[in-house]
């Protein structure tokens, strides 16, 4: 029983992080063309930037809970 929480509880952490890399992604790429900047990016550069945004919101998730 005690496994099946840990599992929800790094679960939904997970998702927390996917959620927070996605709207920070897009209010950086949104920001850049309301300041004028032109960027094509492909769907291999969005990825890239979008897991490595993933795995920092959970870094500082777990830092969080941690204290």
């Amino acid at each position: 029983m005690i496994q099946k929480q840990k599992y929800k509880k790094v679960a939904y952490r997970i998702f927390i992080s996917l959620f927070i890399a996605t709207i920070v992604l897009y209010v950086l790429i949104f920001s850049a063309r309301y300041s004028g900047a032109d960027y094509s990016i492909s769907d291999g550069e969005y990825f890239i930037t979008w897991s490595l945004l993933s795995i920092l919101a959970m870094l500082g998730i777990n830092h969080f809970f941690k204290k």
